[in-house]
Formats: C-alpha cells, structure tokens, sequence
C-alpha cells in the first residue's frame, strides 16, 4: 500500500551522488569543489614559503601559525560543506500510485498546486512540487541542479558544488568566514614584506622609493604574486562574508533576498532579533537525515505500526452494518513545517498525504528555532 508514510519510491533524492556508504553526499557538480581546493591551498602554501618564512626568521612564528590555522579550517570546512546533506527532502511516490485513505481509490490526478494555511500566525502558501511529489514546507526550495527539493534553501554554490541549506548552512558560513579572513591576511602580510624590503633596499644601495620597490619586487616575484593574486580575490571572499553576515543578522538565506520576499516593507516572519538569528544559524542542533542515501530508507520517522486512519479501508459489510472501521481516528492538527503537511487528508477534497508522500514530519523544537 502506498499510504504508509514509511515507504519509500525507489530513489529518494534527485541528481546527488553518495559516496562511503551514504555517509557522505555531494552535488553533480561536485568536482568543481576540486577547483576550489586548490585555488585556497595552492597560494597559501606558497605563502608559507615565502612570506610566511620571512616573518618567521624576523617577527616569530605567530603570524605564520595563524595562517596556517585559517588554512586548515578553510579547507576543511570546505569538504564538510561540499559532502554533507544540505537538508534534501525526500521523494515520495507519484500520486498515481498512492490510494486515497478516504475512498480507496486510486488518485487519477494531480493534487492542487497550491495550498495556504496558518502556521503559527503567518500566512504561508504551500507549493507542490511536481517532480518530488511533496508540498515543500515553508522556505523549502527546489534547486534545479540537483534536482532536491532543500529545506531553508539558501543557493547552489557552483564553487563547492553542493546546495547549501539548512544542514549545512552553518558550515558554508564558517568556510566563507575563515576564507576571507584567510585571504585578507595573506594580502596585508605580502604587501607588508614588499614594505619593509623596500624600504631596507633604498638606504643600503642609496636609490630612491621607486627604484627600491623595483628592486624589492625583483627580489621576492613570489610575494609580489601572492599580492596580486589575493587582491584580486579579496573583493568576492571578504565581500562574501559580509553578505552572509547581514543575511544571518536578518534571518534571509540568499534565495529570498535576491527574490526580494521580504522587501517593500514586507514582514519577516521568521526574524528574531540578531542575537538570536545568529544563535539559530550558527549554534542550533543540526537534525538527524531524513533518509539513508545508500538504501533509500527513510529514517523518519521512526518504524512503527501505521496509525488507524493510514489503515486500509475494509471492506462493506452485510446491509446495515456500518462500513467505518473500528478505532479509526480524525487526522491529528496541523503542527508546524514540513508536518503541517501531514493533515491534510482531513477531507476527500483536501490533499491526501498519502497520495503526495507528505515530507517526514520535524519535531516541534527543531522548527521552533525557525519560526
């Protein structure tokens, strides 16, 4: 039977691909993350040898260790976030082979592309999603590269090619965060070597600032590169950074703000001052996978017995008798997120869940911090 929420079609997420047993999870585009590898590490060894060198034999080895450090986060928050489960929720079946729990019979078309519904006070409008049968949940996107419907869907990072969402959001941030910090230290300190040469070089040889630069720059080509290589990237790392930093300071993820959902004076629902917009981003628990990417089993929720009303519909008795079944219950009230979905089989007319394959419900506390 196709009602029980614990079923699984065959695949349960789009375009990703799984490696180490579906412990780890990555984009299509995942090799461009290979890119990005190199563009962080390449340069900053380089800057080890050079710049960090000098300022170990002149100034001690704290500058060259903290660089060092930034190095080692960067890179490796760069693999968690490109091989970690941004929040991909799961397909369900097609609705043409779900039965309706009310009648019995077999859906022959396709549920309304729409649903509104109250949650918590806000309105919100409940998107079906054709290609992973699901009505998303509030901030849920689907991202056209990988084929995932992404719960608080932020974008497609082509760099680290994975989505990022709301799993894994916290460790773009970090990445982004020690990336620029990575970048604009390397910068000041190459910059501050070709300084500090030039000016030792203009004394000893008795030439002038310009000659002495000149000279400076023959002498370390190495630093003279790295400094032009990180001013060049300086922009878009720093750059990025601060724009992730007002995006967690409002509460916005990248989607909404570039589609302008909370301008013109738009109420954000979902923001909570910026103390508590960044403990949410930065310090919330991160849930548990909806699914095993390797056997496609759903691990919410958990395996139990399906309730009365996901029961198959008996069959008629004698005349008179009554067709209800014993014990059968009303749907339960509509909760929050992703199971506020679940509810909504409540009439023949509304939307069945199992017939959708409804997205696992999140418990109350996880989505407390979102709403």
């Amino acid at each position: 039977m196709g009602g029980i929420p614990n079923e699984a079609p065959s695949k349960v997420f789009g375009n990703s691909k799984a490696f180490c047993g579906g412990r780890l999870i990555a984009g299509p585009d995942g090799r461009s993350c290979a890119a990005t590898w190199l563009m962080v590490a390449v340069p900053s060894l380089a800057w080890q040898f050079s710049v960090g060198w000098f300022f170990a034999e002149r100034y001690g080895g704290v500058i060259p260790c903290i660089n060092g450090l930034l190095l080692v986060a960067s890179l490796t928050l760069l693999l968690a976030t490109a091989f970690s489960d941004p929040g991909i929720m799961p397909r369900q079946k097609d609705y043409g082979e779900c039965a309706d729990p009310v009648t019995g019979a077999m859906r022959a078309r396709q549920p309304p592309r729409y649903f509104d519904m109250i949650l918590r006070g806000h309105a919100f409008r409940l998107k079906y999603c054709v290609t992973c049968n699901i009505y998303r949940p509030p901030r849920c996107t689907h991202c056209s590269v990988c084929e995932n419907c992404v719960e608080r869907f932020d974008h497609h990072c082509p760099w680290i090619g994975n989505c990022v969402g709301k799993r894994n959001y916290w460790l773009f941030y970090w990445f982004v965060t020690s990336t620029g910090a990575l970048n604009a230290l390397s910068l000041a300190t190459a910059v501050a070597q070709i300084g500090v040469l030039s000016s030792e070089i203009g004394p000893q040889q008795g030439v002038d600032t310009t000659a002495a630069f000149v000279e400076a720059l023959r002498q370390e080509p190495l630093s003279a590169a790295l400094a032009i290589y990180c001013t060049l990237l300086v922009w878009f790392t720093v750059g990025l950074c601060m724009y992730h930093t007002y995006l967690m300071c409002t509460n916005q993820t990248t989607y909404e703000q570039i589609k302008g959902v909370y301008s013109s004076g738009i109420h954000n629902p979902f923001h909570r001052g910026f103390a508590s917009n960044g403990w949410d981003v930065l310090c919330s628990p991160v849930r548990p996978r909806y699914f095993d990417a390797l056997t496609g089993q759903l691990r919410w929720p958990p395996s139990r017995a399906p309730p009365p009303y996901f029961a198959p519909r008996p069959a008629p008795a004698a005349a008179g008798a009554s067709a209800q079944a014993p014990g059968r219950a009303a749907p339960p009230a509509a909760t929050s997120g992703a199971a506020a979905v679940a509810p909504l089989a409540a009439s023949p007319a509304a939307p069945d869940v199992t017939a959708l394959g409804a997205a696992p419900p999140l418990d109350m506390q996880e989505r407390r911090s979102e709403l």
